[in-house]
């Protein structure tokens, strides 16, 4: 035994007698290096196989198709999700709940419906606005309802049964769109800053016989003149400006059009009740009539979905997400892109839905500055347009000049690119990437959807942009696709799907998989058909959140080996 520790301590001895610089400078870095080995073999955010095929394909196909693609949340077999299941109060857990309708929406806001599973109703949502510099408003759940039945009556006692809505986001808006749910007249969504030769066209093109605009928006001799149809006019009228008379009629149009004002409708009836309509109008809730533009002023195409339609697309983005991922009234909600887009508004009902903090800003359409539209704001969830995406990329990268930044921002894409989300460590605190000015608690936001729409010519984001974002905004991104024809989205990637290197990088990203309210085929074009190693061509979807079923997107696209929607 003595021998054996007299060789240890010999050996030792001999160790140390040649230690010098060298030695101190292997060993630094060979205890770095086994401290980055067990620093980097976390588990990534999902299992890498189950982004490896993502939706689900039928087993079989129709000559001149691909196979019908679905998410897996609803497999072939199984019907596809058709609303939000909404069960009433003290209502047992087994039950499958109704799909509903916008009502049930606001019923949820102002807790008539319980939020919880079986829990007691009572509980409101929470709703503010913010006005350039100004500071946040907090409005009460009650008394945007007393609007809603303010102006939904207004509305139905003067015979409306097409309401145009020309505002931008705003708590009117919002509360005109519930107000045509509980009175049974169809709102038609018109995008905002239209030349007013294009609105007038719009408003004779949908059939409008009632206008709620912003007052100011637009020449009310004009709109008389050239929409002989319309009957009535409402002007939403900001704080500064109550102080002039917004009832004049101008000469020549006497009494053809019945115009009011919002806060002086709201105003006279301040002890109007708060208790909704138990049913609508009619059997069922109107439609929602949607204008869609490339851009204000570009031709329009008029598109209405049920509320059928609605309830598919909000219940879909709900389930879209994993359960811990889900909006929660902790979220505080910011639409960058306008309600007249069904995706932005399906997003921001599933907020309400969820009772997360709902702010309205009415600095939101595409291309908007998302630093300028969150600068008193702090928000973790947001939607916006690819145009704004594509801004706030190009104006990041464009600002990373340091080397230190360029290595902080290759560490994050290596952490992504091994399937996790970036966190703040040690070595951020040191030498963090470059980060975008994106509300005012950096760190808060945790996830952005960005939006494509289909056929409309907005600016690609490739999988490497979208990674790039992830870094910037510290916040998981979904990029989705829209149509004109489908209440929320056709599809959207899922959100734990980091991957790099995804097709070329001057163009679009993947989709992801199909939304559980829908499923997708590719039917064989002249130049694009589906074969045993192959599925591509024009993209065919159709479920319970398609108009008419059934629709055409009039794009080409493809599924990938990993069953994930992109374009051609």
């Amino acid at each position: 035994m003595a021998g054996i520790v007299e060789q240890l301590d010999a050996g030792i001895a001999s160790l140390f007698s040649g230690w010098n610089t060298y030695s101190t400078l292997i060993a630094i870095g060979l205890a770095g290096f086994l401290g980055w080995v067990v620093f980097d073999i976390q588990d990534a955010d999902i299992h890498p196989l189950l982004l490896a095929r993502q939706a689900v394909a039928a087993y079989v196909r129709q000559p001149g198709e691909s196979a019908v693609f679905r998410s897996p949340e609803t497999p072939h077999g199984y019907g596809l999700r058709t609303g939000l299941a909404v069960k009433p109060p003290g209502a047992p857990a087994y039950t499958a709940g109704r799909d509903g309708d916008l009502r049930d929406v606001w019923r949820r806001v102002t807790g008539e419906i319980p939020l919880e599973k079986g829990g007691a109703p009572g509980k409101t949502g929470s709703i503010q606005t913010v006005f350039g510099k100004e500071d946040l408003t907090d409005h009460t759940i009650a008394d945007i309802t007393r609007e809603i039945n303010v102006i939904g009556k207004q509305l139905k006692e003067h015979g409306a049964k097409r309401v145009a809505v020309y505002l931008p986001n705003s708590v009117e808006f919002l509360a005109t769109l519930f107000a045509a749910s509980f009175y049974g007249f169809s709102p038609i969504l018109i995008p905002y800053n239209q030349p007013h030769t294009a609105l007038v066209e719009l408003l004779n093109q949908t059939g409008a016989d009632s206008l709620v605009a912003a007052a100011g928006s637009l020449p009310l001799t004009d709109v008389s003149k050239g929409v002989p149809g319309l009957r009535q006019l409402i002007w939403t009228v900001e704080k500064t400006s109550r102080h002039m008379d917004w009832n004049e009629v101008p000469e020549g149009i006497g009494g053809k059009v019945d115009v009011t004002v919002w806060h002086e409708l709201v105003q006279e009836s301040k002890t109007a009740s708060t208790e909704l309509p138990t049913t609508a109008a009619g059997s069922k809730p109107a439609n929602l009539v949607f204008i869609w533009q490339e851009k204000p002023g570009a031709p329009a195409e008029i598109v209405e979905l049920t509320q059928a339609n609605m309830v598919a697309g909000i219940g879909a983005l709900i389930s879209a997400l994993p359960s811990p991922q889900r909006m929660t009234p902790s979220d505080t909600f910011l639409a960058v892109e306008t309600f007249t887009h069904s995706y932005a508004l399906c997003l921001t009902l599933v907020a309400l839905f969820s009772h997360a903090t709902l702010v309205i800003n009415s600095v939101a359409a595409p291309g908007v500055e998302l630093g300028l539209a969150t600068r008193n704001i702090a928000p973790t969830i947001i939607v916006a347009s690819a145009e704004t995406a594509a801004k706030l990329h190009s104006a990041t990268t464009s600002s990373i000049t340091s080397s230190l930044k360029k290595l902080a921002h290759y560490l994050e894409t290596r952490m992504l690119t091994a399937g996790r989300m970036p966190t703040d460590t040690f070595l951020t605190r040191l030498n963090a990437p470059k980060r975008a000015a994106v509300g005012t608690e950096p760190g808060k936001l945790r996830l952005l959807y960005v939006s494509e729409r289909a056929g409309a010519n907005t600016p690609p984001l490739s999988s490497n942009d979208l990674s790039d974002l992830r870094i910037y905004t510290g916040a998981r991104v979904i990029y989705a696709l829209t149509a004109a024809k489908v209440a929320g989205a056709v599809a959207q990637t899922n959100i734990y799907d980091y991957r790099r290197g995804i097709g070329a990088q001057n163009k679009h990203s993947h989709f992801g998989l199909p939304l559980s309210s829908l499923e997708i085929k590719l039917v064989d074009t002249p130049s694009h058909k589906t074969t045993d190693d192959q599925s591509m061509g024009e993209i065919i979807v159709s479920g319970p959140s398609v108009v008419g079923g059934e629709v055409s997107l009039g794009v080409t696209g493809k599924f990938q080996n990993d069953h994930t929607l992109a374009y051609v």
